[in-house]
């Protein structure tokens, strides 16, 4: 299962540094409010999967 959310994770980042390449090409810049989006992004998902390992770990 951990395997599973490692692997997600890093597709969701390969996803992003795609996205921030295309627009860093169509735009020649890169907003720090994308890298703050970004981060902020992988911060929720960090902290949800974080949750639903507590919330199985109880039912267990």
């Amino acid at each position: 299962m951990l395997k599973g959310r490692i692997k997600n994770l890093f597709i969701l980042i390969l996803f992003m540094i795609i996205v921030d390449g295309f627009i860093y090409y169509k735009t020649g810049t890169l907003s720090p409010s994308t890298i703050k989006n970004d981060i902020f992004a992988i911060g929720v998902y960090l902290i949800t999967c974080f949750i639903i390992y507590v919330i199985s770990r109880k039912k267990s």
